[in-house]
């Protein structure tokens, strides 16, 4: 499976993997999971050692796809403790659509990664973030759930930025309140579907504060200099082991990775001095960034989203994997250095 996209559609333009179903419209709940290929089932069975029927295996459970026969491919999905309670994609995808889908038409992308591991539906919501000029940010909600334990059940607020595509997910922590929603795999659905009704609410009313929060970092200056010094921060040189001065492996090690964050530094960058021009993507423009800590964010994220070389597929990484943990740490950092949430 090229790019680890097991399978998926998606509306608007091509995606950069250039895969999926192109639909002529957003699809509702039901399309979305006809589209998608999420409309089957998994269960968990017995693990035994192969020719040994006998010889169970007790602290785990295979998680199966039932609509794979036994014996083909992609059938197991992954190794789960026994008390692990599966939530099949319908029910996931039902509770999701009830937060503000209710069968419209609200659905821009969705399916699953490699063999299924991993599901996800990404529905827009009405109202975007506009900032200075013509800057649009649209806003997403993004349900994802794993069935190989890899990943909770997880709900959050993802903004696509028109111009270029960059993604974030919004991280605006205020007290009492969460920026994304994280539950495990316990088999209490029905207060899972309280709290997520509780979740959006709160969503909601973060939106325009986020906004709030945009707007300083476009008013924030950011010389050359200070994204620098701020990128040292982001991914700081690796610490020289004790024993690399006697162990040449050690030192290689130590010098490769040192090399490699370097290297990353320069090409964010680059992005920010030069822009970027994304092959096959005639879409998506990232021109040389402004001098404000909103355009050192906007760099950080297209070179995550667009250039940094990643093992595996660039959209999971980009939405799933360690892009979005890197592009959530550099909002914070960001916000830190342009002390753009004091008053928040």
């Amino acid at each position: 499976m090229a790019h680890n996209i097991g399978r998926m559609f998606y509306f608007g333009e091509t995606p950069w993997h250039e895969l999926g179903t192109k639909l002529d419209k957003p699809a509702t709940l039901e399309q979305a999971l006809s589209a998608g290929g999420l409309d089957w089932t998994v269960s968990m069975q017995p693990l035994v050692l192969a020719g040994e029927h006998q010889s169970a295996v007790p602290q785990r459970l295979a998680i199966v796809r039932n609509d794979v026969l036994p014996g083909q491919p992609g059938r197991v999905l992954g190794a789960v403790h026994p008390n692990f309670k599966v939530l099949q994609n319908r029910d996931g995808a039902s509770l999701f659509d009830s937060l503000f889908g209710k069968g419209a038409e609200v659905y821009h992308t969705g399916g699953y990664l490699k063999r299924g591991e991993v599901v996800w539906l990404m529905a827009k919501l009405p109202k975007g973030i506009v900032l200075h000029g013509e800057d649009k940010l649209d806003t997403y909600l993004l349900f994802s759930n794993s069935h190989d334990g890899t990943l909770p059940i997880d709900i959050r607020l993802t903004t696509v930025r028109v111009v270029c595509n960059n993604t974030l997910t919004l991280a605006l922590r205020k007290k009492n309140q969460a920026h994304v929603f994280r539950r495990g795999h316990s088999g209490n659905y029905q207060v899972l579907k309280a709290d997520a009704e509780a979740f959006f609410k709160s969503i909601l009313a973060q939106q325009d504060e986020t906004q709030v929060v945009m707007e300083k970092l476009v008013q924030a200056g950011c010389n050359d200099d200070a994204f620098a010094a701020f990128l040292k921060l982001l991914l700081p040189d690796p610490t020289r082991p004790a024993t690399a001065n006697t162990n040449k492996a050690v030192e290689r090690g130590f010098d490769t990775r040192t090399a490699t964050i370097t290297e990353q530094r320069d090409q964010i960058m680059a992005v920010h001095l030069n822009g970027h021009k994304v092959a096959g993507q005639s879409n998506v423009v990232i021109s040389p960034a402004e001098k404000t800590w909103w355009g050192g964010l906007n760099s950080i994220t297209a070179w995550v989203d667009h250039v940094r070389e990643v093992d595996g597929d660039r959209y999971a990484n980009a939405i799933f994997g360690g892009g979005d943990r890197l592009k959530t740490v550099a909002y914070q950092k960001i916000l830190n250095e342009a002390r753009a949430f004091e008053k928040v």
